[in-house]
């Protein structure tokens, strides 16, 4: 099969490339506006990258998207900073840029994978219960607390490839990820930034090897349920070799055994830190408002976790249990920390 991937040279993409590269089973065709995590995820091993700009490039993509059999769209802004601090950029590509390539697959008649967000679901009110991809009302703040217009824009899209699907027949799935983590998430943040601050895992890596306190966002109190990057791309697997039980379906991937607040999950990263990378390391948590953090207009839900049955009637388990996924993950970045710093920046 024909695979195009948009975004690949980001983290769920660079990891995906290689995962669809060493299977055999696909010639797969990487496309990005640059390809330092494909360099860092494929280390010696070649790989078809082409730099390509969605909202440039309009010409190219609809070429690319008419060559292959199967598009995934993973291209985004996804790091919470960003929607505070550059939010019209955030919806041009989020919605407008990502509607190109959406276009591009109604016109010729291709299969999507799109990738939407667990923030969709927005604020969950206090409820225990699970997001199930039919049925959960998707509840946004107030246009002055910023941190919804990723959501909305994201939410508007899935809501136009919904509607492609029942008038012109396109044939898609939407994938809403649950908190991803693993190597190449983000990067290292040498010095605290609240215009590009890295996502939770990233952050509080940086801080570790910084020796900068883990900052915890009102108290770290919001619960997430952590997916180690294996597990994800085994369920995008899944999804690809099931094209008619997933074609029209929007399907969670997450591991609802992984459920932490932030406050445990910094404990978590901080104790492993100590005990297997840096024993002399005296790692320090402290709450922050999140007014400091992210500046004026920030909010966020109490709660994610995902139903994953549509998943799970595949045959897809997540492997990795909470433990193992951090380890795996900190391996990763202290092992490599020179690399990364050398292609990716601090």
């Amino acid at each position: 099969m024909k695979i195009c991937l948009f975004g690949a040279s980001g983290f769920i993409g660079s990891n995906l490339a290689l995962r669809l590269s060493e299977s055999g089973a696909h010639e797969v065709q990487l496309c990005d506006v640059e390809d330092a995590k494909l360099r860092l995820r494929f280390e010696n091993a070649p790989f078809a990258y082409e730099k390509v700009d969605i909202s440039k490039d309009t010409d190219r993509v609809d070429e690319l998207v008419r060559n292959a059999d199967l598009v995934f769209d993973l291209a985004a802004f996804v790091h919470p900073a960003m929607f505070m601090s550059k939010p019209l950029d955030v919806v041009k590509l989020n919605f407008f840029d990502c509607l190109n390539v959406i276009q591009s697959c109604v016109r010729h008649n291709k299969r999507l994978i799109h990738f939407s967000t667990s923030e969709v679901y927005g604020k969950t009110g206090g409820s225990d219960a699970s997001f199930k991809e039919n049925e959960t009302d998707l509840i946004l703040g107030p246009i002055e607390n910023q941190r919804w217009i990723y959501s909305c824009a994201k939410q508007l899209l899935d809501r136009m490839i919904f509607a492609y699907g029942v008038e012109q027949g396109l044939n898609y799935t939407l994938v809403r990820p649950f908190n991803f983590v693993g190597p190449l998430m983000d990067k290292f943040a040498k010095n605290w930034d609240r215009s590009d601050n890295p996502r939770v895992f990233a952050n509080f890596m940086s801080s570790l090897v910084y020796d900068r306190p883990l900052q915890l966002v009102d108290g770290g109190q919001s619960r997430r349920c952590f997916t180690y990057i294996d597990d994800a791309i085994s369920a995008l697997e899944a999804i690809v070799a099931h094209p008619n039980e997933m074609n029209r379906q929007i399907v969670n991937v997450g591991n609802p055994r992984n459920e932490a607040t932030i406050a445990d999950f910094a404990q978590l990263m901080a104790d492993t830190y100590v005990k297997h990378f840096d024993p002399s390391a005296r790692p320090v948590i402290k709450s922050v408002a999140s007014s400091d953090f992210y500046g004026k207009g920030y909010e966020d839900c109490d709660r994610r976790m995902p139903d994953i049955s549509k998943l799970t009637s595949i045959g897809w388990q997540p492997q990795f249990g909470l433990e193992e996924t951090v380890m795996k993950s900190m391996q990763y970045f202290v092992q490599n920390k020179t690399r990364l710093v050398e292609l990716l920046g601090e």
